[in-house]
């Protein structure tokens, strides 16, 4: 029994165990967990609560996909990154896709217009980006219909661009969204817990970096029998709790980046907004979906010669190395040395090796034995 619980989480516990199919239950266990006390005295109690949701979640998924065997989505990877539009109904995602992309999606009025996968390919600069808009988000989208498909996709994507309609309540969309992400096991914007887990066939449970845990060593080992692990080596490397450890055993979860683009701006004023209609913002949108991809346009060139296009796309953090070898396999075994234009380069043409690191719009022309 929880520590000071409230009268809504009683209420919702009742409600638990009068619920009849799996979808009651968990709604049942979402509000026990929503009015759960937050002190330190009840992560434990939160701690299961999480477990079982994770649990009748994914068992609720399964059933989903059974259900709808005939209907099966698969989206080839085009480009260098994928990223998902996603919104509640009409606010803008099938305009906002045509404007950005060479796609021609239904656009109309009224609500839930679209009713499957729309795809188009933005061109940044040189960089093919695939571009994903999933039908709009209504309340238990996570559990309904095509919507546990529909997360799948979203799971597998680079990045998650929601839209939302300033001529509605902003705060009542985000919430929406947001909770739905939350019953598909998606985070948005939040770092995976500080705890790496390496389950092994035996040896018993190690575990490094206990200091950094908040709990005792029995919390840890329950939450392990509970979830089947037996072997496994745990290390803490930063402040943890035992809801932070639930979550890393969750191999169901999914941490994804996103952000919030504000439409509609033909309508009602917002400085950070934009207007698929009128196209305003759209130029700065491109450039914000590129930076929070993480990720570097690289040009080669040959010696004498302009830089190529079109140019590299690179993870942030890329060497002359992972450059080499994106261009040809073989050519970190036959590098030589490499000159550099741009960012990264204390002068245009400086000579560097393979581990020099690359930034955005660098040029460089590889030498080769």
């Amino acid at each position: 029994m929880p520590i000071n619980a409230s009268h809504e989480y009683f209420a919702a516990e009742k409600k638990f165990h009068l619920a009849q199919t799996p979808v009651e239950k968990l709604k049942a266990l979402e509000e026990m967990l929503k009015t759960a006390p937050s002190h330190k005295g009840a992560e434990v109690l939160r701690s299961e609560l999480k477990q079982r949701l994770s649990k009748l979640r994914s068992q609720i998924e399964k059933q989903s996909q059974q259900k709808s065997k005939g209907y099966n989505i698969s989206v080839k990877k085009e480009g260098s990154a994928q990223v998902a539009i996603v919104s509640i109904t009409n606010a803008g995602k099938s305009l906002l896709l045509s404007k950005l992309t060479n796609a021609k999606p239904e656009i109309a009025e009224h609500e839930y217009t679209t009713r499957k996968i729309e795809m188009g390919v933005l061109d940044y600069e040189g960089i093919k980006i695939q571009l994903i808009e999933i039908p709009a988000i209504h309340k238990d989208f996570a559990y309904k219909g095509r919507g546990p498909t529909y997360f799948s996709i979203i799971r597998n994507v680079d990045l998650i661009v929601i839209i939302l309609d300033l001529t509605k309540d902003i705060e009542e969309q985000k919430k929406l969204i947001e909770e739905e992400f939350e019953k598909a096991q998606i985070k948005l914007n939040k770092e995976e817990p500080p705890i790496i887990i390496n389950k092994n066939a035996s040896g018993g449970i190690t575990i490094l970096g206990k200091a950094h845990f908040e709990g005792s060593n029995e919390d840890i080992m329950k939450l392990l029998r509970d979830s089947g692990v037996h072997n496994a080596e745990i290390e803490f490397y930063e402040k943890a709790t035992i809801e932070d450890l639930t979550e890393a055993l969750n191999d169901s979860i999914a941490y994804k980046t996103a952000i919030y683009v504000y439409n509609k701006t033909d309508l009602v004023k917002h400085k950070e907004g934009i207007s698929a209609k009128t196209e305003e913002g759209l130029n700065t949108l491109q450039t914000r979906i590129w930076k929070k991809l993480g990720m570097i346009k690289v040009f080669t060139k040959m010696p004498g010669k302009k830089k190529n296009y079109p140019p590299v796309a690179l993870d942030s953090g890329s060497s002359i190395r992972d450059m080499a070898a994106f261009v040809h396999k073989d050519f970190v075994k036959k590098f030589k040395f490499a000159r550099i234009w741009g960012k990264s380069a204390r002068f245009d043409g400086q000579t560097q090796g393979l581990e020099h690191e690359l930034k955005d719009d660098d040029v460089v022309e590889l030498h080769l034995k």
